[in-house]
């Protein structure tokens, strides 16, 4: 018997064995939900399909970004379909039936303006790791509070506009973790994590300037992220979207495999 059971920041202690259980067996399926519950209670509602003492689905809705809410539907969950908040800009992350993702796609397509593409999940552990060093002139390191000002400058940059307590949050804060490349003391490349917990660590907010771009940069930070993350005793995780083949390449040289087809869908009302 399948039963649907909604978890709020009011989350009693069985259901949050069952998940941590769940992340523990599989932290590359569970880990938003189990980090997002743990940590972002506030912005998080999960709704699991559970059959006896196993979750086979769920949908993970987060409401903590800025400009749009990310959803997550994952497994057998039909049902949870029809809890996916269609808000005036939505991320979705899929990997579920085919029927299952034709319905979402129908549902989105009929209430506004939709963006597919896929991509892929991809990990890193000791065995496969191969670090990447730079050398030359550019200098890899991890970004401090000294670097805040040069932080908010290559954010927006990059497009994201950032507050100055926000970026002294991510320079300073446990769960973010990030490397940037310099030339001339001037910040050019950067990644980060956006996700850490002891079994697995996230990576993501990798950019480069554009007249730095093809020179190994990405790949050097990525890597120094990744080597902390391995030291740690954590495996990693990043996404990236299939056409990509430049970084895919890359990753895969630092010892990236691809476990994962996902759907990405930007939804806009």
């Amino acid at each position: 018997m399948n039963l649907m059971i909604r978890v709020t920041d009011k989350l009693d202690m069985d259901l949050l064995a069952l998940i941590r259980r769940h992340y523990l067996n599989d932290p590359i399926t569970f880990a938003y939900v189990f980090y997002d519950i743990m940590y972002y209670p506030e912005f998080t509602e999960v709704y699991l399909n559970v059959v006896g003492n196993d979750i086979i689905g769920f949908t993970l809705i987060y409401r903590g970004f800025r400009n749009y809410t990310a959803t997550h539907v994952f497994g057998n969950i039909e049902e949870g379909v029809d809890y996916i908040p269609w808000d005036s800009q939505l991320i979705l992350h899929i990997n579920t039936e085919p029927r299952i993702v034709e319905r979402i796609i129908r549902i989105a397509s009929r209430k506004g303006q939709v963006e597919i593409r896929g991509s892929l999940t991809m990990v890193c552990d000791k065995s496969s790791f191969k670090a990447f060093n730079l050398g030359g002139d550019y200098v890899i390191r991890r970004l401090a509070i000294n670097d805040l000002d040069q932080f908010i400058e290559i954010k927006s940059l990059q497009g994201v506009k950032i507050s100055k307590a926000e970026a002294i949050a991510r320079l300073l804060s446990p769960h973010w973790h990030y490397y940037g490349a310099f030339l001339n003391n001037e910040l050019v490349s950067m990644a980060g994590t956006y996700l850490k917990l002891p079994e697995i660590w996230v990576v993501g907010d990798v950019f480069t300037l554009p007249q730095h771009r093809n020179k190994g940069l990405a790949k050097a930070v990525t890597s120094a992220v990744t080597n902390d993350s391995l030291l740690s005793g954590a495996m990693t995780m990043l996404h990236v979207f299939e056409d990509n083949s430049p970084a895919i390449r890359a990753y895969k040289r630092l010892g990236y495999r691809v476990i994962q087809t996902l759907l990405w869908i930007n939804y806009k009302s």
